[in-house]
């Protein structure tokens, strides 16, 4: 194998690399920054103050990894100039920045300035439901700006779709879950959601954690018996539910639960039920 061909392979991972014949050679450009470059059979990867040529001897996955590392910041810093000016390349570099910006809460802010600005507005509530599905995790103030677009005639579906996005993986059975209540929820014991959930809702009563439900006798019908205490005492509207720590293959309980009179739905890792 050629070295080219060694650090074409060890670039693979990067995402699309652009190669642009030279004399003697060929430099590896991402997003238009120069990465890596062969000349006459020496290779320069970018480091912090310029190039450096690379021993026989280096790893190259760990040459090029850190030569992205470099090129990726001044991207990122170019896309946030980009951003800030407002111009033909504010979106393209408002989607770059979703996939690599290291700042997360940083950008979520700035995403969520975006949110008024009429020419990216549309694109900021999308990207701030890509950080929600990327990350597994935003700022309370995502989910609160995104639910006051909900009645924006332009943004409600946009926000609609972000908020779909950042509870299927920031809060898999949130209580306030709008499409559907899960009534009963089983999930891994010690599981972080459940913890989690407890801390946002706040109150013993809308909540109840019932561990080691796998050694509970007959446990389709106790689960039925809970789902119809949760549709008499809430009428169906969004309130009391159950999580169930079940220590087992929670996949398998899915036909056991599921019939005409009652769904039940596996998102992984949980098993819903209403």
């Amino acid at each position: 194998m050629t070295l080219v061909e060694r650090v074409r392979e060890a670039l693979s991972g990067f995402g699309p690399m652009r190669e642009v014949e030279m004399p003697g050679g060929v430099v590896f450009e991402w997003d238009g920054d120069a990465l890596a470059g062969v000349e006459n059979g020496v290779l320069r990867v970018r480091v912090e103050d310029g190039w450096a040529a690379v021993p026989d001897h280096a790893d190259l996955s760990d040459v090029t990894r850190r030569a992205a590392d470099v090129v990726i910041a001044e991207c990122v810093a170019r896309w946030h100039e980009d951003l800030r000016a407002l111009g033909p390349d504010a979106h393209r570099a408002m989607l770059a920045l979703v996939h690599h910006d290291p700042e997360r809460e940083q950008l979520q802010r700035i995403l969520l300035g975006c949110t008024t600005k009429p020419e990216l507005r549309e694109l900021a509530v999308t990207c701030l439901g890509h950080m929600g599905r990327l990350d597994r995790e935003v700022l309370p103030e995502v989910v609160a700006r995104l639910e006051e677009l909900l009645d924006d005639p332009e943004l409600g579906g946009a926000a609609e779709d972000a908020l779909d996005e950042i509870e299927s993986r920031v809060y898999p059975f949130r209580l306030w879950r709008r499409h559907s209540v899960p009534w009963v929820i089983l999930a891994p014991p010690g599981d972080a959601e459940i913890a989690r959930q407890l801390a946002l809702v706040g109150d013993p009563d809308v909540v109840v954690v019932v561990p080691h439900a796998e050694t509970l006798p007959s446990l389709p019908e106790h689960v039925r018996k809970l789902c119809k205490e949760v549709a008499e005492r809430t009428h169906g509207d969004p309130g009391l539910h159950f999580v169930l720590e079940y220590n087992g293959d929670i996949v398998a309980l899915q036909p056991l639960l599921h019939d005409e009179d009652q769904t039940a739905v596996f998102e992984e890792p949980y098993l819903l039920v209403w």
